[in-house]
């Protein structure tokens, strides 16, 4: 619609303009600055139409007054696009044809500033601008406040920024401007991040989001994948941080663009997509610089740096090309320092630092590295980490191990203070990630000397730091209970239609959307704070000897190449190198393809007999390349093997020499340990069998097993319901299911087991007020597991081990419903007889006929 176009009563002009004006900053507040200011553009179009001058615009002032504000909302919406001039240019034609609009043009002007990098200019502007804003407009104030807060919060000021969002909250409340208090509260949850509370952070930002009816879309995301970034969690903060991109990109939001690619591309420098990360932020660098904002131009370098460096890093390159990069990256240092941005400009010169490394220049090396400073306790933990790897390589290229060390230690020990602080498990995992280096750097530096001791505190140190930090047992929570509920609903509504050949596109959504609502909720508890620090070779030798079963620590751990084992008991500990992971690698893959071959229904004959002796060969090699290197060492009596990934999900009761010997596996020396020499006996505290459905003999296996107990509770058919299960848990007893499961790769908590209403979750185990002491899954694979970055292992195994599950038996590869019931009426026999489940786990496992039973024991084998 034109202006030549509009024929109205003078009563409407006024309701037609503010219509338009309301649109237009409606549009804006949603991120969309385009649109806004088109709709600008609209109500100025109409304004001037009114040639005559309406009854309702009679004098000169309300006319004025009325154009100012259109022309304030309108530069707001040029510096969104980027065009800083014509903002500033919009900002004095309001101002000359209004000039008691003042306080609202100071206000627009000093957020002008700050979308182009002028922060000192837009700090005073803002300052200006307040208190006249306090006694005009409350709407005005209220985002004067929010963007003041933002410069303070950038700035470090945390308690100054926390000040002005709460009361830029109020006088949003005040002005009944339901985004500004959204917004608000959005920003409070990102001072939280900023002060290191990453759960509340991400709580306050998820209530902030629900309470309002139509939220924004980009901003949130941005800072949702700021957070989850710095707790690790890069595939979600990918998925947020390109909701963000394109949101900025579909409507032009050009001053926010720049730092969602900077934020994806962090992404992808965790991820190893090296070439887009040096993309993005190359475009990012550009877009800064267009729109005339060289402190962001500066910092969308300095993540091109960083992916120039990954990408370089561990590749041959020529001297040249290296001090060329250490060149660069040392005069970026110098512009980031000079703009006033030290904690970056730290980052440059330690960029710089490993560029010199590289160039085979130490002496060059360690004046960058001094140059950056010493380690700060109020920088990011990434800087942090960075800080103590490159001054850990400087140290060793100096020939001075110790002092190298300690620099890995104490990183190390910070990124277990900071996963303390979450009480979610992916959280707690995935902040793994950005040890990784510097773990590696340890137990590298500790593999080359040998020593058993140093080996097993750099193993320890490296792996699965989640494995010494206090069981997740997140508060009862009726709304994730809801929704877990809603979850199990429509997975089986769409499973439903997709096996009828009929896939229901906004069925799949809905589980898509109800799963990513259960992660989120679940990222928002916080930890105890508190980390176990790793036990020494002497305190496991201690524990081993008092054990009167005699058991021996196996330790498995692997590089690219190189496969090594730690071998503990009471009596000694020692050191092997084994074959090459590769091969290793290839044989455990053989073993669970074949494995899954005869677990397979109405196999031929002459397949069973080929995928027979493929089996037994392997697991032959496996045996010999494993164990035979290392069985000196050994004693006669259990054996526990701390490993993670394909090392820990190879059926370790079905090698050769291990048939009939106890066997349990846990991720790390220091978990193993918790529970050495410890009774279990959780079947004498209460039992649960539940048959799940489609798993023929599953309802006869699980009543036979709860005829076996005295008093055991026993659900089947339609009455085997998640609700149910949960009720009727035990509480430090056994739970046993018959039931087809799920391994989920990458969120451990959604690996499921099928049940009557749906699958059960690791998600709603871990909340409920009853927890068993000992799960057995005998009839699906969820003993399968993966490892993040750091050691961290993924699967419903490791879950419901780190909600403070004690025992887990469970299947490493498909199982037939007939061998797994045969092998866990044994399995029941011996723990009524009075056997630990590893040693009756091995009995059963021994004794079962037909096919192999691929099951392991997780956790205390006691």
């Amino acid at each position: 619609m034109t202006a030549r176009s509009i024929q109205r009563r003078p009563s409407d002009l006024v309701a037609t303009v503010e219509t338009l004006l309301g649109r237009a900053r409606a549009e804006g507040d949603a991120g969309r600055p385009a649109r806004a200011l088109a709709l600008c553009d609209r109500a100025l179009a109409v304004l001037s139409a009114d040639r005559n001058g309406s009854a309702e615009l009679n004098r000169s002032a309300d006319r004025a007054a009325l154009a100012a504000r259109i022309l304030i909302t309108s530069a707001y919406q040029h510096s969104g696009l980027g065009d800083l001039a014509r903002a500033m240019s919009a900002l004095a034609q309001a101002e000359s044809t209004d000039p008691t609009q003042r306080p609202a043009i100071d206000g627009t002007r000093a957020m002008v500033l700050m979308r182009a990098g002028e922060d000192a200019a837009a700090l005073a502007a803002f300052d200006q601008a307040v208190p006249g804003l306090r006694e005009a407009d409350p709407r005005l104030l209220s985002t004067a406040l929010l963007n003041r807060g933002w410069l303070h919060m950038n700035a470090g000021r945390l308690a100054e920024a926390e000040a002005d969002t709460a009361e830029a909250r109020a006088a949003a409340h005040a002005a009944g401007d339901a985004w500004g208090v959204h917004m608000a509260a959005h920003n409070l949850g990102y001072i939280q991040f900023l002060s290191g509370d990453l759960p509340g952070a991400l709580a306050s930002m998820d209530a902030a989001q629900r309470a309002l009816e139509d939220p924004p879309i980009g901003m949130p995301a941005l800072d949702r994948a700021r957070v989850l970034l710095a707790a690790g969690l890069v595939t979600e903060a990918a998925e947020f941080g390109d909701i963000a991109v394109r949101d900025f990109d579909r409507n032009k939001a050009l001053s926010e663009l720049p730092d969602a690619l900077i934020v994806a591309a962090e992404t992808d420098l965790l991820q190893g997509e090296w070439q887009r990360a040096q993309t993005r932020a190359r475009q990012a660098r550009r877009l800064n610089a267009k729109r005339g904002n060289p402190n962001a131009a500066l910092l969308a370098e300095l993540t091109e740096l960083k992916a120039a460096a990954a990408a370089r890093s561990g590749r041959p390159n020529s001297a040249t090309t290296a001090k060329a990069a250490a060149r660069r990256a040392a005069q970026l240092a110098t512009a980031l320092a000079d703009a006033g941005l030290p904690a970056d400009a730290a980052v440059a010169h330690l960029l710089s630092a490993q560029a010199l490394l590289d160039a085979g220049d130490p002496d060059g090396a360690l004046d960058a590295a001094t140059a950056a400073g010493p380690v700060a306790r109020d920088v990011p933990l990434g800087t942090r980490l960075h800080i103590r790897l490159v001054s850990a390589e400087l140290e060793l290229r100096r020939r001075r191990q110790p002092q190298g060390l300690e620099h890995v230690r104490r990183g190390l020990d910070d990124l277990a203070d900071f996963q303390s602080r979450f009480g979610s498990q992916d959280m707690q995992s995935g902040a793994a990630i950005h040890g990784a280096a510097l773990a590696r750097l340890g137990l590298r530096t500790a593999l080359s000397g040998g020593s058993p001791a140093a080996i097993l505190q750099w193993l320890e140190r490296s792996r699965a730091v989640s494995t010494r930090l206090p069981a997740v047992h997140p508060p009862a929570d009726r709304e994730l209970a809801e929704t877990l509920g809603q979850l199990r609903l429509a997975t089986i509504e769409a499973r439903t239609a997709a096996v009828a050949g009929h896939r229901d596109p906004v069925l799949e959504r809905r589980v898509a959307d109800l799963r990513r609502h259960v992660r989120t909720r679940s990222w928002t508890v916080s930890g105890s704070g508190t980390a176990q620090r790793p036990l020494t070779l002497a305190a496991v030798q201690r524990l081993l000897a008092a054990d009167p079963s005699g058991p021996t620590v196996i330790a498995y751990l692997h590089g690219v190449q190189e496969t090594h084992a730690l071998v503990i008991t009471g009596r000694g500990a020692s050191h092997h190198r084994l074959g090459d992971w590769p091969h290793l690698h290839g044989l455990i893959r053989r073993v669970a393809a074949d494995l899954d071959l005869l677990a397979a229904p109405r196999i031929p004959k002459p397949v069973l007999t080929v995928g027979r002796q493929s089996l037994q060969t392997a697991l032959a090699h496996l045996d010999a390349e494993l164990l035979d290197v290392v069985r000196t060492g050994m004693t006669d009596g259990p054996v526990i093997v701390a490993a993670v990934g394909p090392m820990a999900t190879l059926p370790w009761g079905l090698l050769p020499s291990l048939v009939g010997r106890p066997v349990s596996v846990s991720s790390s020396v220091t978990a193993a340990m918790a529970d050495v020499g410890r009774p279990g006996r959780a079947h004498l505290r209460g039992v649960l069998a539940v048959a799940g459905p489609d798993v023929p003999g599953g309802g006869a296996e699980a009543a036979a097993i709860a005829a076996m107990h005295a008093g055991a509770g026993l659900l089947v058919g339609a009455h085997a319901t998640g609700e149910a299960v949960l009720g009727q848990l035990p509480d430090g007893g056994l739970l046993h299911v018959a039931a087809h499961g799920h391994h989920e790769p990458d969120s451990p908590l959604f690996s499921s087991i099928q049940l009557a209403d749906g699958p059960l979750y690791g998600y709603d185990i871990a909340p409920n007020p009853t927890r068993p002491d000992h799960v057995v899954l005998s009839s699906c694979d969820v003993g399968r597991s993966d490892d993040r970055p750091g050691g961290e292992p993924l699967g419903l195994a490791a879950a419901l081990l780190r909600s403070g599950v004690s025992t887990v038996v469970a299947g490493v590869s498909r199982i037939a419903d007939d061998v797994a019931a045969s092998t866990m009426i044994v399995y029941h026999e011996r723990l009524l007889a009075g056997d630990g489940p590893a040693v009756a786990l091995a009995t059963a496992i021994a004794t079962a006929d037909g096919a192999p039973a691929p099951m392991n024991c997780f956790g205390s084998g006691s």
